[in-house]
């Protein structure tokens, strides 16, 4: 409760620990986050979302997390098209990768 928050920070207690988000997320259809990533593309040359951009960057997260899930034969929300979608635009689906894609749309 508010009170219960309230009398916790009296007593010095800390919720949040440096620049933590108190709002949550907006949640977009898969379409249109992928649209908000070519966006980002055209600005920057790039699909690598660095952390300053939290809603796009959780969804770009996301994505490899979904990926890795289909490549294992596990339930996933990534499909072989979103896959192909993403891999003609230059999609890291390995973050350990910068600027480049371990998979290619020939792979499809």
């Amino acid at each position: 409760t508010e009170k219960r928050a309230k009398d916790l920070t009296d007593l010095g207690f800390v919720f949040l620990v440096g620049k933590r988000r108190l709002e949550p997320l907006v949640t977009k259809p898969w379409e249109e986050r992928f649209q908000d990533l070519l966006v980002f593309k055209e600005k920057y040359g790039h699909t690598c979302v660095p952390q300053n951009y939290p809603e796009l960057g959780q969804w770009v997260n996301n994505q490899r997390s979904e990926y890795m899930k289909m490549q294992k034969g596990k339930k996933s929300h990534m499909s072989a098209e979103k896959a192909l979608k993403l891999a003609n635009v230059g999609f890291v689906f390995d973050a350990t990768v910068r600027r480049g894609s371990k998979i290619s749309p020939d792979d499809y």
